[in-house]
């Protein structure tokens, strides 16, 4: 029988620990919580493996950052996610260059928090199940039912994907292509939200509310906003490789470009969903 996922949630406003506890505990997670840093360290000491821990930064005592560092001498397998409400380039920095999976902003989407601690988790898994599969390629897992948006189309236009595809897409990502599928760059949930907070600066919303009331967002096209910075990956491409380069570059799923149009999505999830299956 296959045992929960192990979460240790760290925080110093007890509150937030426990209504984020009910929520993994109601996802069938086994969780764990302490409430500053140091307490976090002797419950990792004390413990036989937690998956993922998830620190706050900013913490009386020994913060996030001290935090971060010690548990990863203690259980150097433990995915450690930074979820802070006080972000800065550095400490984020440090965050990552200290091992953490992920730095997160509050206030975070709770959707998103979790599919975060589940792709922690996925990898954690991986890594105390070694296996060769070098030979895995792209092509097995990536996503032919590539929904391509259009750099003339409006804002509105990707917040219905979002809207339709919520629950099936596990990427942040929505890509943008010419008539010819020629990739032309990516726009994000974050994206479409900062546009709608900055045409209505009296509205305090979240991607809920933008979800509820899709004429927040101004009638602009795709191009004004899209991103051209573009990871990609091939069809021959090995699964090692995709996967590590969307672990070091922190996203979610790549274009899968073939004689230079995109031919599908594939998505780090399901890599690790995959080769889960190869270990079993």
């Amino acid at each position: 029988m296959n045992r929960k996922p192990r979460i240790l949630l760290v925080d110093d406003e007890k509150r937030f620990v426990h209504n984020i506890a009910r929520i993994l505990e109601r996802q069938d997670f086994d969780v764990s919580t302490a409430y500053d840093g140091l307490q976090a360290v002797e419950t990792v000491r004390g413990a036989e493996h937690f998956d993922v821990a998830v620190l706050d930064l900013n913490m009386p005592g020994l913060d996030g950052l001290g935090a971060l560092q010690q548990i990863k001498d203690i259980s150097p397998d433990t995915e450690v996610i930074i979820l802070t409400g006080n972000a800065t380039l550095e400490n984020g920095i440090e965050a990552l260059r200290l091992g953490a999976f992920d730095y997160l902003l509050k206030p975070c989407d709770l959707d998103d928090l979790v599919g975060k601690i589940n792709e922690a988790y996925e990898l954690d898994t991986i890594k105390q199940s070694p296996v060769l599969w070098t030979g895995n390629q792209v092509s097995q897992v990536a996503k032919s039912s590539f929904r391509h948006l259009q750099a003339d189309q409006p804002l509105a236009a990707a917040l219905g994907l979002y809207g339709r595809d919520a629950e099936d897409m596990a990427q942040e990502r929505l890509y943008i292509t010419d008539a010819e599928r020629r990739l032309l760059g990516f726009v994000t949930k974050q994206d479409l939200l900062a546009e709608a907070r900055k045409a209505h600066p009296e509205q305090a919303m979240n991607w809920t509310d933008l979800l509820d009331n899709p004429s927040w967002l101004p009638p602009q096209p795709l191009a004004s906003i899209m991103r051209l910075e573009i990871m990609a990956s091939r069809p021959d491409e090995p699964l090692t490789e995709a996967a590590n380069s969307m672990i070091e570059g922190n996203v979610r799923s790549m274009p899968v470009i073939e004689d230079g149009r995109v031919v599908g999505i594939v998505r780090l999830k399901d890599i690790f969903d995959f080769i889960q299956l190869e270990i079993e």
